[in-house]
């Protein structure tokens, strides 16, 4: 067998154990990597993010940083070398901040390669929120081109320099981050092309940063219109649907409401009140949705203002309401609604201000009622009916949990790790639920650990204190067989074992709809 088999035998076995669980066996057969002759980078790679995962953070970096000290002072420099150990140092926490200058120094000798723009990347990224940042991503436009490295770093730097530019306004004059923009667009369409991803991608984000900066709405109206020519091409159709999972009815009408924002920026009233009409998103779609996402909730606000603004003091006066009312209400909804008393009252001025919020927030409130049994309903119906698959899991302490021990009782499992921030997100409302059913024998709540060292699983147990078991799942037993591919993701399996509902996300709001769903297995015959 040839030294370039056996050396990727070694990565692909590592990341193989590291896969599956058996993290000792895995950092076992990389300790052959301090061996290999010539070092073997892929399988170096491969046991420091073992490591990283598997040891807390001190222990790692009494770990990792020697190792790489010691590849750097035994080899000769190259351009393989330095990338191999720069990315050793950002495996650990702090990510670029790790990375001694020395090496940085080295790696910018080898300008418009993939080092050098590590080393951009990296030096804005240790100098968040300074002037610096803005400066080293501006190198990195500047000195290299979409073709010198992965070409969605490049597209992420003028990503950067807009978001920073958003933040202050000082940084940047309009004609600059116009030239942003189109820089962001060429470079967006580039990796679209490389990877094979929808031209629309591309054309809207560039459209969102144009309306979110005010800059240059009429090439906003332009990209739309060169979005939707591709749009009716079929190569383009055939990405958005096989690589995107998208459709093309979504993809017109993605387009079509940022032709509203940009008409309602504009304030060419009757045009965004028509097209955010035609073409609004489905805010039944779930609770987070229609009563707590930012973007619905503006989306709202943007139709009472396009209502306003034709005189429609009716549906001005409810899509204000819908902003004003909502869990996070819009900033600006309540004087909205200020300025529709003002002309609805002005025929007949006997009720005052107060008297008119409490009837439009009485009238909200049954709105709100309808719209959330209706997505109680829609929830509840879509059951799938599958036989639930056992299993067998420990906890840290060792106690034993098997599925098909607990029949006759409704099941919900938790499946989540402590790297996933939604999942840290979603604890405090998992509280909550499991607050609810306290005093209801037949409920189990189990969190399952997806993948993780026990190391880890403590770490997280410490710090969150979930009042549920955690049961530890190396080998992903639990995700491989109720088919999860993002996390949290939640399963809920009723008396009799069957798997009737999923919940993916981390989008709760007083615990629903968990609740509801467990209410209603709970509710069976």
């Amino acid at each position: 067998m040839s030294d370039d088999k056996q050396q990727q035998d070694l990565a692909t076995q590592i990341k193989n154990y590291h896969r599956s669980g058996e993290f000792d066996k895995a950092l076992e057969i990389s300790n052959r990597v301090l061996k290999s002759d010539p070092p073997d980078l892929e399988a170096y790679n491969s046991r420091w993010r073992l490591i990283a995962e598997m040891f807390s953070e001190e222990d790692a970096r009494k770990r990792i940083v020697p190792e790489i000290e010691t590849l750097l002072r035994a080899q000769p420099e190259t351009p393989e070398l330095l990338y191999t150990a720069c990315w050793g140092y950002k495996k650990l926490p702090g990510r670029a901040k790790n990375v001694p200058n020395s090496l940085f120094d080295k790696m910018l000798q080898y300008p418009k390669t993939k080092l050098y723009l590590t080393v951009l990347l990296g030096l804005a990224q240790r100098n968040e929120g300074t002037d610096q940042e803005w400066h080293y991503y501006q190198r990195l436009v500047n000195e290299c081109t979409v073709s010198d490295g992965p070409s969605s770093w490049y597209m992420m730097a003028y990503e950067k320099m807009l978001k920073l530019a958003e933040q202050d306004r000082a940084l940047a004059s309009d004609d600059y981050i116009d030239e942003l923009i189109d820089g962001l667009l060429n470079a967006h369409l580039y990796m679209c092309r490389e990877t094979q991803q929808w031209y629309g991608w591309a054309y809207t984000d560039a459209v969102k940063h144009r309306i979110k900066l005010n800059n240059r709405l009429d090439k906003a109206l332009e990209t739309l219109e060169r979005a939707e020519i591709r749009l009716g091409e079929k190569e383009e159709q055939t990405w958005l649907v096989e690589n995107n999972k998208g459709t093309v009815e979504l993809g017109h009408k993605m387009i079509s409401r940022l032709r509203a924002e940009v008409y309602y920026h504009q304030e060419r009233w009757s045009e965004a009140y028509d097209e955010l009409n035609t073409y609004a998103p489905d805010f039944l779609e779930s609770l987070w949705t229609r009563f707590s996402d930012k973007s619905t909730i503006n989306y709202f606000y943007m139709l009472g203002r396009s209502a306003e603004g034709i005189g429609n003091w009716e549906k001005a006066k409810n899509y204000y309401a819908d902003a004003h009312f909502a869990l996070t209400p819009h900033s600006d909804a309540r004087a909205g609604l200020k300025r529709v008393y003002q002309q609805i009252e002005r025929s007949n001025p006997t009720t005052t201000f107060e008297a008119f919020l409490k009837d439009t927030e009485a009238a909200y409130k049954i709105r709100e009622e309808s719209d959330r049994e209706h997505i109680r309903q829609k929830l509840l119906s879509n059951r799938l009916n599958e036989k639930a698959a056992d299993f067998r899991l420990q906890t840290l302490e060792g106690e034993s949990y098997t599925l098909s021990d607990m029949s006759g009782k409704v099941v919900m499992l938790d499946v989540g790790a402590s790297w996933c921030g939604p999942c840290n997100m979603a604890i405090p409302h998992l509280k909550t639920v499991y607050k609810h059913f306290s005093t209801t024998d037949d409920v189990v709540i189990l969190g399952i650990n997806d993948g993780e060292t026990p190391q880890k699983v403590r770490k997280s147990l410490d710090e969150h204190q979930p009042p549920w078991p955690v049961l530890l799942d190396p080998t992903r037993e639990v995700a491989k067989a109720y088919k999860v591919r993002a996390i949290p993701k939640f399963i809920f399996i009723d008396k009799n074992g069957y798997w009737q509902y999923s919940f993916g996300s981390s989008n709760i709001i007083n615990g629903q709809p968990l609740i509801w769903m467990i209410e209603a297995l709970l509710s069976d015959a």
